[in-house]
């Protein structure tokens, strides 16, 4: 390890509300450099050598990357943006909708929001995608408990192609920058989160209420994996190297939440990760607090801990505690 990640894996040093004193935008992986962002409900906290909070007092329950910055829904109602430089600005206010989920995407921002809409925002106008709106299926879409549907992950591929996780809903797919949606899953699947894999133009992957769900013909067809997982319901899933990460609970509710392996390109079961980690989680380890960078993985949890591990997944080490919960996190 170089000084600065020995820093943050052997020692959290308290929180300082204070302006970061590391620019998260330049973040090299290729110098073994990064930065754990992690929203949380009191706030917006940067972790490398030192902590600080920024947006304290808000709620953060999304967050996405790009070249010019962070992107946040704050406060379930909003979305803000923070360039290079440290500044934040509101960019739209959502009453009738709750924000769900964000991507930087194309020149715009794209959120996923509560009642199964799609926003687009371009240079600080809001409006619906009005072709997600009559996409085929939409009227079967439902939740268990019997509310309105949700997009709940967003995803881009190689090509530019979008991926739309509804909740429940199943995946949609547009090929054409959202002029048109394909559905692909079984929407019954119930799927949490849909991930793209770089490198792999054709893979797409999704934690679902059956395990996981592997595409390797970009949604077409579907197969689902759950050997040795102690239950299948799971609520994360992310590409580390060259090693799925994937976490699984009993349901909904969490109760004995892990989180485990699976080789990207072979056949072969789940194995759970247990070195430096508690053998169960009380809660869902959730959709958006999973992230990779390289060999890197970083979680956090609903009773504000975050867990690191620098060789995919093997090892882990607890790098913060204490804090208010994880509702999301990047890893850059």
């Amino acid at each position: 390890m170089d000084d600065t990640l020995q820093q943050i894996v052997e020692q959290v040093e308290p929180i300082e509300h204070k302006q970061a004193e590391t620019n998260f935008a330049n973040a090299s992986p290729t110098r073994h450099r990064f930065l754990v962002i992690a929203g949380t409900s009191n706030g917006l906290l940067f972790l490398d050598s030192k902590q600080h909070i920024e947006l304290e007092g808000h709620s953060i329950t999304a967050l996405a990357s790009s070249p010019d910055g962070l992107w946040v829904i704050v406060d379930r109602n909003s979305v803000w943006h923070r360039n290079p430089e440290g500044e934040w600005q509101q960019i739209a206010l959502m009453n009738d909708l709750r924000p769900k989920c964000i991507l930087p995407y194309n020149g715009a921002v794209l959120v996923g929001t509560s009642q199964a809409h799609l926003i687009r925002i371009v240079d600080g106008s809001t409006n619906r995608i009005n072709s997600f709106e009559t996409v085929s299926g939409r009227s079967e879409w439902y939740t268990p408990w019997g509310g309105p549907p949700d997009v709940r992950s967003l995803a881009v591929g190689q090509s530019g192609e979008l991926y739309v996780n509804v909740h429940v809903g199943g995946i949609l797919r547009s090929d054409d920058q959202g002029e048109s949606w394909q559905p692909t899953i079984d929407f019954h699947a119930d799927v949490h989160e849909v991930r793209t894999v770089k490198g792999r133009p054709n893979l797409v992957l999704a934690a679902t209420a059956q395990g996981m769900a592997v595409s390797r013909d970009r949604g077409n067809s579907w197969s689902f994996s759950r050997e040795n997982l102690h239950a299948a319901y799971a609520r994360a899933v992310a590409v580390c190297g060259e090693t799925i990460l994937m976490t699984a609970s009993m349901g909904p509710h969490g109760g004995k939440a892990a989180i485990y392996r699976h080789p990207l390109d072979k056949p072969g079961a789940f194995s759970k990760c247990e070195q430096g980690l508690p053998e169960w989680f009380n809660d869902n380890i959730n959709t958006g607090t999973l992230s990779t960078l390289g060999n890197l993985a970083a979680f956090g949890t609903s009773d504000g801990q975050i867990f690191f591990s620098d060789d995919t997944g093997i090892t882990w080490k607890q790098i913060a505690s204490d804090l208010a919960p994880i509702c999301c996190l990047n890893l850059i």
